[in-house]
């Protein structure tokens, strides 16, 4: 008796694997969780008309009914910025880059602003702002542009971690 070979059962085999791999589950395709900046500073830019500028600090002011949010180029000294005149001179004399943010009693942000070229240029809608935190805490977030934004030739990709801001017991 001989046996010959038949070609059917591989050739099955083999145009069966196409069909067996689209039915395999796929891995999940998730980004990890990126952790929020540490505490003081900020991660991504400002870019305005084409100029970019990293920002790299973060740090909130208690104003009372108001909280400011800074984020920026530079460090602020809590010592030197304890009130919105010291701060806005501050920034002016020392040409600070950056962004500001202004929360009400709520956390709700009510007003942002961008610093260039030692100027302050509110831009209502041009950011959108996520934020958490606690009422004496920290403040994380993450601030992007809208299209309101990049028609203003404004770009913004930040994250942050401000801490609220204590002037040093030494000064008075």
């Amino acid at each position: 008796m001989s046996v010959c070979a038949r070609p059917w059962p591989v050739l099955a085999g083999i145009l069966a694997l196409p069909f067996a791999a689209m039915t395999l589950p796929l891995p999940a395709q998730t980004e990890p969780a990126k952790a929020p900046p540490a505490v003081g500073t900020a991660t991504g830019s400002l870019t305005v008309a084409g100029k970019r500028m990293a920002l790299t600090h973060a740090i909130a002011f208690n104003a009372g009914a108001r909280i400011y949010v800074a984020i920026t180029d530079q460090a602020l000294p809590p010592d030197e910025t304890k009130s919105e005149f010291e701060l806005a001179k501050y920034q002016f004399l020392h040409k600070v880059v950056g962004l500001e943010l202004t929360l009400d009693h709520t956390r709700q942000v009510t007003e942002t602003a961008y610093r260039w070229d030692q100027a302050k240029t509110p831009c209502a809608g041009c950011v959108e702002v996520t934020l958490a935190g606690g009422p004496d805490g920290l403040l994380t977030g993450t601030i992007k542009t809208t299209a309101k934004g990049e028609a203003e030739k404004l770009k913004v990709d930040v994250a942050f971690s401000a801490p609220f801001a204590k002037p040093s017991a030494a000064k008075k």
